[in-house]
């Protein structure tokens, strides 16, 4: 996976699209990881996680630039966000417009193939077998996301 993921970023980083390209992968990730996390708990539970993981990324990360604060930052406007209350396309546009601001704040100018790897597989990481299981047995939520976003 870790291949896979540098070499897709290189290839988006040669093509110029790597800040917008990043953006998507990590919203797609942090969806899918908020939206089997509720599937799977009930609200209390899933706050618990939410502060738990937060209070985990703040005593664990203390190198200068750690991806788990944006990822968390990420997660948290994920979580607080009611798409189901704004069903038309502008709700999901506005959610990927606040998901922009920490994650391209994160990509450092020379470092942006580092650092947008590092939120991503922070996300994975954190996601790890159950985002892996949800995905091999719901492929079509793959498709269905890709071509939401695609417009296909």
């Amino acid at each position: 996976m870790y291949q896979g993921l540098i070499a897709t970023l290189e290839t988006w980083h040669a093509a110029g699209t790597l800040p917008e390209d990043s953006l998507l992968l990590t919203e797609s990730l942090a969806t899918e990881l908020v939206a089997y996390l509720r599937q799977h708990l009930d609200q209390q539970q899933f706050n618990r996680w939410l502060l738990d993981q937060g209070d985990l990324v703040c005593h664990a990360q203390k190198h200068p630039h750690p991806a788990g604060p944006t990822a968390m930052e990420i997660l948290s406007i994920i979580a607080t966000d009611d798409v189901q209350a704004r069903p038309d396309r502008r709700a999901g546009a506005e959610r990927l417009l606040r998901i922009a601001v920490p994650h391209l704040n994160y990509l450092r100018p020379g470092s942006k193939v580092e650092d947008a790897r590092e939120v991503a597989l922070t996300l994975a990481m954190w996601a790890g077998q159950r985002l892996a299981e949800l995905m091999a047995h719901e492929t079509g939520r793959i498709s269905g996301y890709t071509a939401d976003r695609t417009g296909s």
